[in-house]
């Protein structure tokens, strides 16, 4: 199988999926990122701005609600857009806004938290796209593992709680910073990986898959097929090609090879045995003539 940018995919195990292994890394460290974000918002706005707790709390409801229209924002981008370049760019902003909040004060430091539940909300969804593709056998798994990232939620607030007693909760938001810093790691190496794509690529749609070749002992590959290259006209002409004009079944998409009686004795005169007419194999159970 290939992927959209016309890359092998290997089936690989689990323990072998480093993508994967990384994509959970880059999940714990935005889950946790985001959930402290949350959690010291109310500190920030009245320790470091000067607002009151009932003023925190709805400045915290807008953020809420700027995270929601951001993660629909970033979907109609994803339409143009590759989703790894897309959150590159959304994770440098985020370490650059959660830098300046760190060290800034007043309604501005306020304002640059609210900007981040905008550019931080696609990155859950993006995460584990990416970090569970082309799993194949192992996407079960590896999707739960990449929903364990959540976990990263119950370890950044503790840490970010600590700094925020021992020094301020201002300084204390250099925590989500460096979880923006990992999943900006993870997803420039994706982005390199897989070729520097700006605008979405876009995979063809299969039409046809095929094992071709001659006899046993002959050459045999596997070719694909796809509407931007061939018609379905076509690619049942390249098929019958390939086993000696046998006529191709509209229905099921096998080979009728009783069609053509020569063919099949030119097939069976390779193997010691007999052809199936049924699946097309060869029983070579039957003693040789």
């Amino acid at each position: 199988m290939m992927d959209q940018y016309g890359n092998i995919i290997h089936q690989k195990p689990l323990r072998k999926e480093y993508n994967m292994m990384m994509g959970f890394v880059a999940q714990f460290c935005y889950v946790g990122a985001q959930v402290t974000i949350a959690t010291f918002f109310i500190n920030y706005a009245t320790e470091a701005s000067g607002y009151t707790s009932e003023e925190g709390a709805r400045l915290l409801s807008y953020g809420l609600l700027v995270f929601t229209v951001g993660r629909f924002v970033a979907a109609g981008i994803a339409m143009l857009l590759e989703s790894n370049f897309v959150l590159m760019v959304y994770s440098c902003i985020c370490i650059a806004l959660t830098a300046y909040v760190s060290n800034g004060h007043g309604t501005s430091g306020v304002a640059c938290i609210i900007v981040v539940f905008f550019f931080m909300a696609p990155m859950y969804p993006s995460i584990f796209t990416i970090g569970t593709a082309n799993l194949g056998r192992n996407t079960r798994r590896g999707a739960g593992i990449l929903v364990m990232g959540v976990s990263g939620g119950a370890v950044f607030p503790p840490i970010q709680g600590a700094i925020a007693d021992s020094a301020s909760t201002r300084i204390s938001y250099l925590v989500p910073m460096v979880g923006f810093i990992v999943v900006l790691a993870y997803v420039t190496t994706h982005w390199v990986q897989h070729g520097f794509h700006i605008l979405r690529v876009k995979g063809d749609n299969l039409v046809a898959t095929a094992l071709e070749g001659g006899a046993v002992g002959g050459a045999v590959q596997t070719v694909h097929y796809d509407e931007k290259r061939l018609s379905v006209v076509e690619v049942e002409q390249v098929r019958r090609s390939s086993l000696a004009g046998a006529t191709v079944n509209p229905m099921t998409g096998g080979y009728r090879l009783e069609a053509n009686h020569q063919a099949g004795l030119d097939r069976r005169s390779s193997v010691a045995g007999r052809m199936n007419s049924i699946l097309g194999g060869y029983d070579l159970n039957r003693e040789p003539r």
